[in-house]
């Protein structure tokens, strides 16, 4: 009978590995689809803001949508590739020889860290593109729930004079 482990090809300790490979691979998924989803959620602010689809809008305002936006994105991608300074995993320069260990990386091995190889544990490319492709959906879905709600709660973007004659016309109708 064949054990989980041997089925799905992890327990690399034969190969010289010393972790893992489907922790590995978990943990670097969840990390994957995290910067996925908040970068795709960056674009569709910064594309809803652009069209003016207020029901994807995250904020009320068209410039805080933006800069929301564009905060998701760098943050996003800064977040995946800057995580191994503080979590710990296999991450440096003996992922190649078999040599790593769980443990943070460094200033001098951050580079190094997130090229992690799809036999010890990485993301193979159809594996990407089906992160993303959940990422994006899931975006979408997020944004439009979070804007009905935006949009339930009256939020306008005018700028300031533009209110004022607004208000000043609907006060001149009721006094008439």
């Amino acid at each position: 009978m064949f054990s989980r482990r041997k089925v799905l090809g992890v327990g690399f300790k034969a190969k010289g590995l010393s972790v893992d490979r489907l922790s590995v691979l978990v943990m670097f998924s969840w990390q994957y689809l995290l910067m996925a989803f908040l970068a795709c959620l960056g674009i569709v602010q910064l594309a809803a803001a652009r069209s003016g689809r207020r029901h994807l809008w995250l904020l009320r305002r068209r410039r805080a949508t933006r800069l929301l936006g564009v905060v998701l994105v760098v943050g996003g991608i800064a977040l995946f590739y800057l995580l191994p300074l503080w979590m710990a995993g296999p991450w440096g320069l003996g992922q190649v020889d078999g040599s790593a260990t769980w443990a943070t990386a460094s200033l001098q091995s951050l580079t190094a860290a997130r090229n992690i190889n799809d036999t010890a544990g990485g993301l193979s490319g159809h594996w990407q593109a089906l992160w993303v492709s959940l990422a994006w959906i899931a975006a979408v879905f997020f944004a439009r729930a979070v804007g009905r709600i935006g949009n339930l709660t009256g939020a306008e973007d005018r700028p300031p004079d533009q209110e004022k004659r607004v208000l000043a016309d609907v006060t001149a109708g009721e006094q008439r």
